[in-house]
């Protein structure tokens, strides 16, 4: 599942910056969405990661990207940052609001695939494929996050009762 692991240190800081933020949520402090947190370095980095919980950002440390976040940064962006430019920043955010769910369902069904049956892992295997191909973005494909999810774990439950015991 190495291909839907975040690695931050080949990304700009989306997840900081992308998402609303609420305090009730577990975060620290309201923060709206396309803005940078205030512990978001000019690195992108956090600057209270060791502390994240301590300093009321419990959400934070539950919070995985499964690669989004480098892939847009590096392969889509060829490693341009969002505070490159207003512009630049707006295609990124639009970007991670598409392909962060995207990657989150096929982070799902690749931890899957040790549990489906043999006959299933093909229709496993061209789902993750369609999820994440840039393609997808001119496709149909253009589910909400929960529809996603549904969808997502629909396959996964039928995949997985087909399975002999």
């Amino acid at each position: 599942m190495h291909r839907f692991r975040a690695d931050c240190s080949r990304c700009c800081g989306l997840c900081c910056v992308v998402p609303a933020f609420l305090a009730v949520q577990g975060f620290g402090a309201d923060k709206p969405a396309n803005s940078a947190c205030a512990h978001l370095t000019q690195k992108g980095r956090c600057a209270i990661y060791a502390e994240r919980a301590a300093a009321g950002y419990t959400s934070c440390a539950g919070f995985d990207c499964f690669g989004a976040g480098q892939w847009i940064t590096q392969d889509l962006f060829g490693g341009a940052r969002w505070s490159d430019s207003p512009e630049i920043g707006e295609l990124m955010f639009a970007a991670y609001r598409f392909w962060a769910p995207r990657f989150e369902a096929a982070a799902m069904l690749s931890a899957s695939l040790a549990l489906v049956r043999d006959d299933a892992r093909a229709l496993i295997d061209a789902r993750i494929d369609l999820l994440t191909c840039v393609d997808a973005a001119n496709s149909a494909e253009h589910a909400s996050a929960s529809r996603l999810r549904r969808d997502t774990l629909a396959l996964i439950r039928s995949a997985i009762s087909l399975k002999e015991e």
